[in-house]
């Protein structure tokens, strides 16, 4: 038998005191005469023989009284065989994701996990060190705790919308054990077990045991908007947008009637009605206009219960004022014509000599014509530009050309020896993904661009072809620079090269190459995302940025790059909506939409042979919630078996006696 508090042990001092009272009995006696002594003497006799029996089983049960009192604070205990010596770190995870809002058989999930940690809590020794781990993982959770003070955070934790990742948790758990040399460690995760996408396994130390504490929820009715995004990838001015909507229904049972909200800039401009089968999923179509140019606020929203957090996704789009275009080199009348007079398009051309180098970050297309030379100063800027996500194009000039420079910066194909070909373009170029989706259908008979003559183009590495002759020879290429696109054509417009100029499919690609700058907008992002956010706009890029929603101000971590800015979250945020980007002088740059994760949506939870196999390497054992259980879970834990209560009612024992001995004992 060990102590827990064996500095009481000194109390049993005290027994000196009933001893000493009991050794020197300082009652005094008076002498009575009685005339006849006989019989008295007789009785006295009798009557002291009794007396000290019964003294000295009183003084017996008063020292055993206090003996076992004394031991009792001295909290004595069995030792546990199973434990080592040394500090044991005990660490208890509470799963605070959105699918604990879930109703379970006793309520809801969240606060039967409260409830289970407690009474974890309440079954640990005082001296316990105790460490809480919630989803955040937030700096708190390395701290060591007493059972009050983690008995004090574990009710005021509260749901929040980072998504569960057990295999985090354990690891840093992991981590927390290794780094502060405890001699052993215990953990007990208490979630739903809802699987949120492909887990790799975690390597622990042998010396930790992990107990997983299930909570089974009730099968609700789930509806939520997976993601949105727009049917065409060309943002069009003062043009209808098509938005596509995917709710995906991950309850056990058909929906038959439900309804689905679209405001752009807070202003109500759909509704669509649907129903969904279980487990399925439903693609829908809204249109929207907005009259507003620039930045435009987006978000569509459902009515569904209980699970509620995946009932709106919001999202930004940029649409321009207009399309700057600008046409460097030779003016070509068949650009003019596509460009020049559409009021989509602020159309400007400029020779090279006059060229202003730092305008060129305002254009979102250039057209390099019939240039003699690409300068290394123009291909630099050129790259600059590219790499932040503009789009260009080059067309040759008639007879030698070398553009050696803009090869070397620019990965610009070499051009070769002009060949005579008098060859049409191929048909089977009309269903590549960059031609493909200016047709609504594609022609099966049309008479597509004769090309008499071409250069022969030696593309770099990564360079596509979009268009070709049906030798295959490329007639445009496509290679990609950071966040834009290089376009470049092996022939001229002049007439005497083919009738390109002069044909739809010239028109068409143009504009592709025009619009395609705007392919590059994500809609939304997730709010605890690690990766970084990309903005191309060079305004404000040298200084810092805030993300301003309402009155919340927020400064973001970020940096400057060839691509542009770019920005990280750092889970300094944690409510979804529409942010609005700003430099330190409160100029708006852009506006992102952060939604929470749509994993937690999901309603599939692991098995317990999945769950064991996650953590092979760990002592691992699977139980439910009830008081048993997280008794059985914790008796391994305590220093060993407490005896404190059995001296206690020892104590009692003898108080009794004692209390009986003076009643009933005579004299």
């Amino acid at each position: 038998m060990n102590f827990q508090n064996p500095i009481f042990l000194w109390a049993l001092l005290l027994l000196a005191v009933p001893l000493i009272i009991h050794l020197f009995n300082f009652r005094k006696y008076r002498k009575v005469m009685f005339s006849n002594v006989a019989m008295l003497k007789e009785i006295q006799t009798e009557s002291r023989k009794t007396r000290q029996i019964k003294k000295w089983l009183v003084l017996a049960a008063r020292m055993l009284a206090i003996t076992a009192l004394v031991l009792a604070f001295a909290r004595p205990y069995l030792p546990n065989k199973n434990n080592k010596d040394g500090r044991q770190l005990v660490s208890i995870y509470l799963d605070n994701s959105q699918s604990m809002g879930a109703a379970g058989e006793n309520g809801q999930l969240f606060e039967n996990a409260k409830n289970a940690a407690r009474q974890i809590i309440e079954n640990l020794p005082a001296e316990a060190e105790i460490q809480i781990l919630d989803n955040a993982l937030s700096p708190s959770t390395n701290r060591i705790y007493t059972p009050a003070n983690a008995t004090n955070l574990i009710d005021d934790l509260e749901m929040d919308f980072h998504p569960n990742d057990i295999g985090a948790i354990v690891q840093k758990v992991n981590n927390k054990y290794i780094a502060e040399g405890f001699a052993s460690q215990h953990t007990f995760a208490i979630s739903d077990y809802q699987t949120t996408g492909e887990v790799d396994g975690v390597v622990l130390d042998s010396n930790i045991n992990l107990n997983l504490v299930r909570l089974v929820p009730e099968m609700l009715q789930n509806l939520s908007i997976d993601s949105v995004w727009l049917d065409e990838p060309v943002v069009r001015p003062e043009t209808p947008l098509k938005l596509k909507v995917k709710v995906v229904n991950n309850g056990a049972e058909d929906v038959e009637s439900s309804s689905i909200v679209l405001k752009i800039n807070g202003v109500q401009q759909g509704v669509e009605s649907f129903g969904i089968q279980s487990k399925g999923q439903e693609i829908l179509d809204l249109t929207f206009s907005s009259s507003q140019k620039g930045w435009v606020e987006g978000e569509v929203s459902l009515t569904d219960v209980p699970v509620i957090f995946d009932n709106q996704y919001f999202f930004s789009l940029n649409i321009k004022q207009s399309i700057n275009v600008l046409q460097i080199g030779k003016p070509a009348s068949s650009i003019t014509k596509i460009f020049g007079s559409d009021k989509v398009f602020q159309y400007a051309t400029a020779s090279e000599g006059s060229l202003d180098y730092a305008s060129l970050n305002s254009y979102d297309f250039i057209i390099l014509n019939e240039l003699k030379d690409i300068g290394s100063g123009l291909a630099e800027q050129l790259k600059l530009f590219i790499e932040k996500g503009g789009v260009a194009a080059v067309l040759p000039t008639a007879g030698v050309v070398s553009y050696s420079d803009a090869s070397d910066i620019l990965g610009l194909a070499s051009y070769g020896v002009v060949s005579s070909k008098n060859l049409s373009i191929s048909s089977e170029d009309l269903r590549q993904p960059f031609i493909r989706d200016v047709y609504k259908r594609i022609p099966k008979n049309t008479l597509l661009p004769k090309v008499s003559k071409c250069y022969a183009l030696k593309p770099t590495a990564g360079a596509e072809s979009i268009l070709s002759l049906k030798d295959n020879s490329t007639i445009l290429l496509r290679k990609r620079l950071g966040l834009g696109s290089l376009f470049q054509f092996a022939l001229p417009l002049d007439a005497t090269y083919s009738n390109l100029a002069l044909h739809e499919l010239f028109v068409l690609s143009m504009l592709k190459m025009a619009f395609s700058k705007s392919e590059k907008q994500q809609l939304a992002y997730i709010v605890f995302s690690d990766e970084a956010i990309s903005l191309s706009q060079s305004k404000g890029a040298e200084t810092n940025v805030s993300l301003v929603r309402e009155e919340q101000v927020i400064l973001a971590e970020s940096a400057v790059n060839k691509g542009g800015l770019r920005f990280w979250l750092n889970d300094e945020i944690s409510e979804s909506g529409v942010y609005t980007i700003q430099n330190k002088d409160k100029e708006e740059l852009a506006k992102v939409a952060l939604n929470y994760s749509r994993n937690e949506s999901i309603q599939k939870f692991a098995t317990d042979v999945e769950l064991k196999e996650q953590f092979g390497g760990a002592k691992v054992s699977v139980s439910n919630s009830t008081a048993a259980s997280l008794k059985n879970a914790t008796d391994s834990l305590s220093s060993g078996t407490p005896l404190w209560k059995f001296f206690i009612a020892l104590c009692l024992i003898f108080l009794l006696i004692e209390i009986l001995l003076l009643r009933f004992l005579k004299s």
